[in-house]
């Protein structure tokens, strides 16, 4: 087991001690001894800390195909206060009917082991995507095992597992803040140990510090500021090119905020938080009667710009779907109230390719001729694309799609609640598929990207406008279920 920026303290392998010449020969020769023995020995044991910072740590050999025969043994440590969170990025193992193959396993003090093992598994854990590992103390055992091949049988490659580890506070699953009281001072200062850029401390109510030192809010109760998600700043920020036109494909970590989603056929939305997926209503509940069925299942995948990765990472559940009530499935011309709220079992793991994209606040945001990006995985030439794609395309006079609708004698509801973008004599990218995909702006005053429209509707995928849900119309109501009141 391979990890970075963390520590070896001790190792221990079945290869024997290290030899007398190496150790004669300094530091130089135990590292090379060190890695010798990563590679060679069948059986390792190493001890990682983590810190709040995340961290990789890998299968031997990763990301080549790992060796068989081999079984390794990684501790990985929290400071006190702290906890191991665990998240898998990669996941690659042999398929074994019942992990009794190849397998990795996750063992925290007090609990039972959790057995993960190759895609085809059977009753036990399989692939865990980005599913999240906490340890009930302050260290966690992760177990590689690759159990050596009989000699008729044909062995496939497969890479192994690349996992983020990092240390959290324990009452607080993205990280927290806690009060640290300094010698002399009234009050206590806070300590921020949200990890930076992905989430920041924030006072979540009004607090004050009374002469005891405590934090608390007004209900008297003991509080520290929260880590929320930071929205609408990628880390690997889309380069802006001024009025390109057609679609271009998306680099990893352009659009963090992007969910492919497959209910009645496939989708999109955008992450919200780190719980909730906002996209179109009529991805859930479609406008055609042939898709009348009820209790479709509903499935959500984040975190990368390929459909096949997407697939591998896993889906995440869903545990409650909100539609807007003014959404009316049965008016095949109305598409107003074209809006539905997915929320998540459970948080997911905010990181570079994995990050919530902001609400709008102002009507400045829809200003005619500014410029906006939208991205899916929607069909593209004829055909289903396997990558994330994007377009520039500028917020479109009103009047300008009023005039191009009643030209071609269409009868859709146009409302308020609505906006268009594109150009009358240029090919609209957007096109089946991209339904529940959202239209972002750059914020100058906030600094981070907005989903100002969700996409809705269209007439075909030839030139002309697309017509989007008007985010800000329906932000109240956003935020009254994301709190629960609705």
């Amino acid at each position: 087991m391979s990890g970075s920026r963390g520590r070896v303290p001790e190792l221990e392998t079945t290869c024997g001690a290290l030899p007398p010449q190496a150790a004669c020969l300094g530091k130089m020769c135990w590292l090379l001894f060190l890695w010798g023995t990563l590679h060679t020995c069948p059986t390792q044991a190493s001890v990682l800390l983590a810190q709040q910072l995340p961290q990789q740590v890998t299968s031997p050999g990763y990301p080549e195909p790992y060796l068989k025969g081999q079984e390794s043994h990684t501790d990985i440590e929290a400071p006190e206060g702290f906890v191991v969170r665990l998240v898998f990025q990669d996941f690659d193992i042999e398929p074994s009917p019942g992990c009794e193959g190849d397998s990795v396993t996750i063992s925290t003090r007090g609990t039972d082991a959790i057995w993960l093992c190759g895609q085809h598994a059977s009753s036990l854990e399989s692939t865990p995507g980005h599913r999240e590992f906490v340890s009930s103390g302050r260290s966690l055992r992760l177990t590689f095992r690759a159990h050596s091949p009989s000699q008729n049988k044909i062995t496939h490659s497969h890479k192994g597992f690349l996992a983020l580890y990092q240390a959290v506070a324990v009452n607080q699953p993205n990280g927290d803040s806690e009060a640290v009281t300094t010698p002399g001072a009234d009050c206590p200062r806070i300590q921020n140990h949200c990890q930076d850029p992905y989430y920041e401390a924030k006072q979540t109510g009004t607090f004050n510090c009374p002469s005891l030192g405590t934090w608390k809010d007004r209900q008297d109760k003991e509080q520290v500021p929260q880590c929320v998600p930071v929205c609408g700043r990628p880390v690997i920020p889309i380069a802006q090119n001024p009025k390109t036109s057609g679609s271009s494909p998306a680099k990893l970590g352009n659009f963090p905020w992007q969910a492919f989603t497959s209910i009645y056929g496939r989708g999109g939305g955008a992450l919200l938080g780190d719980r909730w997926i906002l996209t179109a209503a009529h991805t859930i509940y479609p406008k055609d009667s042939v898709y009348l069925r009820k209790n479709k299942s509903v499935e959500v995948f984040l975190g990368h710009t390929d459909v096949d990765e997407l697939l591998k990472l896993g889906n995440h559940p869903v545990r409650r779907v909100v539609v807007h009530p003014d959404y009316r499935q049965h008016e095949s011309h109305n598409f107003n109230g074209d809006i539905a709220l997915l929320e998540l079992q459970h948080s997911v793991p905010l990181g570079p390719n994995l990050l919530p994209v902001c609400l709008p606040d102002n009507e400045t945001l829809y200003h005619s001729g500014l410029w906006g990006y939208v991205s899916g995985f929607g069909v593209e030439m004829g055909w289903l694309t396997t990558k994330l794609k994007y377009s520039q395309l500028p917020v479109a006079p009103r009047e300008a799609c009023e005039a191009w609708l009643h030209q071609k004698q269409r009868t859709e509801v146009f409302s308020d609640n609505m906006f268009c973008a594109g150009d009358e004599n240029q090919v609209n990218s957007v096109c089946q598929g991209d339904s529940g995909s959202v239209y972002v702006v750059w914020d100058n005053r906030t600094l981070h990207w907005v989903a100002t429209g969700i996409v809705s509707w269209g007439i075909g995928c030839g030139k002309g406008y697309g017509f989007y849900t008007k985010v800000l119309s329906y932000v109240d109501w956003i935020k009254r279920v994301m709190d629960g009141k609705d």
